[in-house]
């Protein structure tokens, strides 16, 4: 595969055997992966290891590599018809973030554009609460003075880390439910209204929903995680609560013009249900962190 052997041009590569496991191993360093792309000479490894009955068994990255790069090897191998970048969840995000030349997601909020708002900033805490009680979880896991939480505490970061990821999402999902609204008003339908409206509802609840399971992995945080880090446990409550408060205002305000009352009425009391749930969990998260300072 190296071009020094009649292979690919941008290609580095050395072979070597790993005897404990009785097999061999291809090193390779890809100078130029858009001239030489990684499913390319992967695949070109397997016909030849094909040819003498041997079969890939794994492959592994060493360091970084360019987004774009693994996004060319999975358009390969799953034969996308029409594929964008742009359809990539991340890539949303990050354009959520830097778009505006530049600007960040502070900046964005701060902008005369009515979105991201309120619904996506509320988001935004639940996912930073998540990954606060996920930080607090690794500087817990592996000292051995809290050996008998490393099971549970692994456990609660494992579950952090998605619900982080679901509520990063829900920023965007927030704005895009929002700019579905506008484009409903401009129809004038009232059906095509009420039922963006109501899409519009249950994108903030699930913000309550998700940021409510964080808040009580982060209680169990505050109570058993490193108690040099408890503060940040702390801020982790207070952020869920302002996930809570401030996505179940967006909930109630959306509500207010629908005409399908026994909706209104429903989410309204699973609004109202996270909110007092909420505060009795965040209220034990404040009295565990402030009786570490007397």
């Amino acid at each position: 595969i190296r071009s020094i052997k009649g292979g690919y041009r941008f290609v580095k590569a050395l072979g070597f055997e790993i005897k404990e496991r009785n097999q061999v191993q291809i090193s390779m360093d890809l100078v130029n992966y858009t001239k030489t792309p990684i499913f390319r000479v992967f695949e070109t490894i397997k016909s030849e290891a094909t040819r003498y009955g041997v079969n890939v068994t794994s492959s592994e990255i060493i360091g970084l590599v360019p987004n774009d790069a693994i996004v060319d090897v999975a358009d390969f191998y799953m034969r996308f018809e029409g594929f964008s970048k742009d359809q990539i969840l991340e890539e949303k995000l990050k354009d959520a973030a830097t778009s505006g030349g530049g600007d960040s997601f502070y900046d964005e909020v701060a902008s005369s554009s009515p979105a991201p708002g309120g619904g996506s900033v509320a988001a935004s805490a639940g996912a930073l609460a998540s990954a606060l009680s996920a930080m607090v979880c690794r500087l817990t896991v592996g000292k051995k003075q809290y050996a008998s939480v490393k099971n549970e505490l692994s456990e609660i970061r494992d579950k952090c880390d998605p619900l982080k990821d679901e509520l990063e999402t829900l920023i965007v999902t927030d704005m895009e439910a929002f700019n579905d609204v506008m484009a409903a008003f401009k129809t004038k339908d009232d059906a095509k209204i009420e039922e963006a409206t109501k899409k519009a509802s249950m994108v903030p609840l699930t913000v309550m929903q998700k940021s409510l399971e964080v808040l009580k992995l982060a209680e169990v945080v505050a109570n058993k995680g490193n108690e040099n880090s408890v503060t940040d446990a702390g801020v982790a409550g207070l952020m869920c609560m302002a996930a809570i408060e401030g996505a179940g205002y967006n909930v109630k305000i959306n509500l207010v013009d629908l005409a399908d009352k026994a909706f209104v009425e429903k989410l309204t009391k699973e609004a109202d249900a996270i909110i007092l749930n909420g505060k009795e969990i965040a209220e034990r998260i404040k009295a565990r962190v402030e009786s570490c300072f007397l």
